[in-house]
C-alpha cells in the first residue's frame, strides 16, 4: 500500500506539472497574441513570425492536454486494478477519501468493507493522518464483540492487520460454515 502510495503522489505530481506547463504555455500563447494585436501595420514579417509563433504554441497546448488527459486515464485503470487487487488478496473493498480539518491539516478516509459482510453497514472507518492510522467509531464498531476485537488488537496490541485479519476469518466462518 505504500508502494501505490507513492506511485498516487508520482502520478500526481506528473500531471501536475503538466498542468504547470500547460499553464505557461496559455501564458505565452496570450502575450503573443497581445503583442500581434499591438503591432499593427509593423510589418509582415513581424505578423507572419508572430501567426507561426501561435500556431506552435496552440499545438504544444493541445499535445499536453492530450497527454494530462493520458496520465490521467492510466492513472485510474491502475488505482482500478490496484483497488480490485487488495480486494482480492485482503477481503475488503476499499475506498479513500481526502479531506482537511478545520485547522487546515490534510486528512485521509479510508473506508473498509469486507467481502463476507452480512448488510452494507459492516464498514470499518480509518483516518491516516502524517503516519498515523486511527480506527473511527461508527455502528458497527460499537457492537460489543467488534468493539471488543478494537480493544484487543487495535488498542492493547497495536495491530490493526492483525484485528482486520481476524474480523475477515470470523466473518468468512459465518457466512460460508452457518
Amino acid at each position: 500500500m505504500v508502494n501505490t502510495l507513492a506511485v498516487d503522489n508520482d502520478a500526481k505530481q506528473t500531471i501536475e506539472a503538466l498542468r504547470t506547463e500547460l499553464q505557461k504555455t496559455k501564458e505565452k500563447l496570450q502575450a503573443v497574441e497581445e503583442l500581434k494585436s499591438q503591432s499593427g501595420d509593423a510589418g509582415t514579417l513581424v505578423d507572419s513570425y508572430i501567426s507561426g509563433k501561435i500556431t506552435q504554441l496552440k499545438e504544444q497546448i493541445a499535445t499536453l492536454e492530450k497527454r494530462e488527459e493520458r496520465y490521467k486515464t492510466v492513472f485510474a485503470d491502475r488505482i482500478s486494478v490496484f483497488r480490485r487487487a487488495c480486494c482480492e488478496l485482503f477481503g475488503f473493498k476499499i475506498v479513500m477519501d481526502e479531506h482537511q480539518r478545520s485547522n487546515g491539516i490534510p486528512v485521509t478516509r479510508f473506508t473498509l468493507q469486507s467481502i463476507y459482510a452480512q448488510s452494507d453497514d459492516e464498514k470499518l472507518e480509518f483516518e491516516y493522518e502524517s503516519g498515523n492510522t486511527t480506527i473511527l467509531a461508527n455502528d458497527y464498531t460499537s457492537q460489543p464483540e467488534i468493539s471488543r476485537q478494537v480493544e484487543i488488537f487495535i488498542r492493547k496490541m497495536n495491530s490493526i492487520p492483525a484485528f482486520t485479519a481476524n474480523l475477515t476469518v470470523e466473518s468468512f466462518n459465518r457466512r460460508t460454515l452457518s
